[in-house]
């Protein structure tokens, strides 16, 4: 019987994969993501785990993903310099952790969960983020179930922070542990009672932070040593007391020259609001859109490092220049000495209008031209103040 002889025969060589073809990929620096070409999809950024960034047909913005538990977890970072993505990712990449054995949820995926469901505007969710880096570090891996239970350990810790650090930031820190507690419970009504009852916070007193007469003629000399574009971003901040987000952030599409209206889109709780513009600030505006010092731009008030970015964290306090912040308390005061209303006031600084059933009948842009008046004394007061013509 014959035998077959089997020949080991050898395999066709198989051509390398581009990497470009198998994975597009982009060096981890801030010039190659400049100089990636738009709308050429989405490339995975060498060096950091699980990010990736997505160029579409006017914009480039950044994502992770990671896989937990065999499931593709996706969170969108948005457009931001490399630097920022890189720090937010592999913060985010630690937060995505599988649950560990026993299914025991610890704080800090509460945390990312909380961040991720709950719809929180972006200065909040950076304080919250702030405040679990900086203040519960030490309790992030807990198990809720452990932290629900020590009730003595949340006293002590609020305490502790009150003395160290002060009333205001031990509050915010409760409050923030106590709200994403309270979320987790929702789904888990297993957990012990939220821990945080048994803190009992202490007032916190308002700061008088409005200007005097005095003190503001003091910050206009120091205004009018600003540039242009400083200058009159000072200027918006006093005459519409809006907060200061919410000005770095005015396009000029925003700006009705017609209807004297600015609509202020950024904003605590995401509330956008339409208020008056006095005329002297409309005025205002239009000769410094007219000033060719002001670079053209669709902001307002542009970086003068990059006019396509507009400027963020305004201070000029070495230049002798108080915080918006103060402008925003002299706003009201003065509102309350001219004898507005508390729902005119409201409307005119952008606040909620709840804590009454009947406010929440209130159609806001309705009420616009009704606050012009009121706009228009508070800018008066001002110019009889500071001696404008």
């Amino acid at each position: 019987m014959r035998q077959k002889v089997l020949t080991m025969q050898p395999r066709p060589a198989v051509p390398p994969v581009s990497p470009a073809v198998a994975r597009k990929l982009v060096p981890a620096n801030q010039q190659a993501i400049d100089a990636l070409p738009l709308n050429s999809g989405t490339w995975r950024v060498q060096g950091v785990p699980g990010l990736y960034v997505r160029c579409r047909a006017t914009s480039k913005s950044f994502l992770l993903q990671r896989r937990v538990r065999g499931m593709l977890v996706k969170r969108t970072l948005g457009p931001m310099p490399l630097k920022a993505a890189r720090a937010e990712a592999l913060k985010l990449w630690h937060q995505l952790r599988p649950t560990p054995t026993g299914g025991k949820k610890t704080l800090e995926q509460a945390l990312a969960e909380y961040f991720e469901q709950r719809p929180l505007s972006a200065k909040t969710r950076a304080i919250y983020q702030y405040n679990a880096e900086r203040y519960l570090s030490d309790w992030k891996a807990r198990p809720l179930e452990q932290i629900g239970q020590d009730r003595a350990g949340v006293r002590a810790l609020y305490h502790r922070l009150v003395e160290r650090h002060g009333l205001a930031t031990a509050s915010q820190v409760i409050r923030m542990l106590s709200a994403v507690y309270r979320y987790a419970r929702k789904v888990d009504p297993e957990l012990p009672e939220c821990p945080t009852v048994a803190v009992t916070l202490a007032p916190i007193k308002p700061r008088d932070w409005a200007l005097s007469e005095e003190e503001l003629r003091a910050w206009w000399q120091a205004v009018q040593r600003l540039n242009p574009i400083k200058r009159t971003w000072w200027l918006v901040c006093l005459l519409t007391g809006a907060r200061q987000a919410s000005i770095e952030a005015l396009a000029w599409g925003d700006i009705d020259f017609n209807r004297k209206t600015i609509r202020f889109r950024v904003t605590k709780g995401d509330r956008p609001y339409v208020a008056p513009a006095a005329d002297r600030l409309i005025a205002l505006l239009e000769e410094y859109r007219r000033n060719p010092e002001t670079p053209p731009s669709e902001w307002v008030f542009p970086s003068p490092r990059d006019p396509r970015q507009h400027l963020v964290k305004v201070r000029d306090e070495k230049r002798g220049v108080a915080s918006a912040h103060h402008l925003r308390h002299t706003f009201r005061t003065v509102l309350a000495e001219l004898g507005a209303t508390p729902d005119q006031a409201r409307l005119l600084m952008g606040h909620s209008l709840g804590g009454d059933v009947s406010r929440g009948y209130i159609t806001a842009p309705l009420l616009v031209e009704s606050l012009r008046p009121v706009a228009n004394a508070v800018a008066e007061r001002y110019a009889a103040i500071l001696g404008w013509e």
